[in-house]
């Protein structure tokens, strides 16, 4: 059985969603070392471990234009080193402003606290950081064992997420560690990129991510 380590995030719910159907030993986390490894990209280049797989691209957009003010929550989080990155490529005059609770974004930026965000793919539809940056994707997949075990039960995943939002949102809601709100979930899976890619050559990024974490 194939034993995969994923953050609780948009980037495990294909594998959750295959496992409807299919027998895989799902742990989720950021510490140790299983079969495969599920994560943002930031993050696994913060941890140093080796990407084969881009699974996710704009699962974060920045809405609903680039401006002088931009929210993002959470400091340290993908969204943050991103938003740095974006700033000194493209030599802005933007200050970042951070926000301790997600949803709160939102209504910043309706208040005018904000002129600009970095929001989940959920929210609602902006520019993309693979369209800003040219990154590689948002989330993605170390393979150390069970390669095409992976590519199957994950394609599988994506499949029955298509084929049922709805249902599928409400198994990986049922399966998650931490509370995520099935409206996200549904909004994730529709308005993100889910497909499989190879990635060989990241350098680039690998070395934007690291100057800003």
């Amino acid at each position: 059985m194939l034993k995969v380590l994923a953050a609780p995030g948009p980037v495990s719910y294909p594998i959750i969603a295959s496992s409807m159907k299919n027998r895989v030993d799902i742990s989720f986390g950021k510490e140790g070392n299983l079969d495969v490894i599920l994560d943002s990209t930031v993050s696994l280049v913060k941890r140093g471990l080796k990407m084969n797989y881009v699974t996710i691209r704009g699962l974060m957009v920045v809405v609903p234009e680039i401006g002088s003010r931009i929210g993002v929550w959470r400091k340290g989080s993908a969204a943050d080193v991103l938003t740095k990155a974006l700033i000194f490529t493209k030599q802005l005059n933007a200050s970042i402003i951070y926000v301790d609770d997600a949803e709160k974004i939102v209504s910043m930026l309706n208040s005018g606290e904000i002129d600009s965000a970095v929001v989940s793919s959920a929210v609602g539809k902006g520019k993309t950081f693979e369209e800003l940056l040219g990154i590689p994707g948002s989330c993605g997949a170390v393979i150390n064992k069970g390669e095409d075990e992976f590519l199957r039960l994950y394609n599988e995943g994506i499949e029955l997420i298509r084929e049922d939002p709805e249902g599928t949102s409400e198994f990986i809601m049922s399966k998650l560690p931490i509370k995520q709100k099935k409206e996200f979930i549904i909004g994730t899976m529709v308005n993100s990129d889910l497909e499989i890619r190879k990635v060989d050559n990241y350098k680039e990024f690998e070395e934007l991510v690291k100057r800003f974490l």
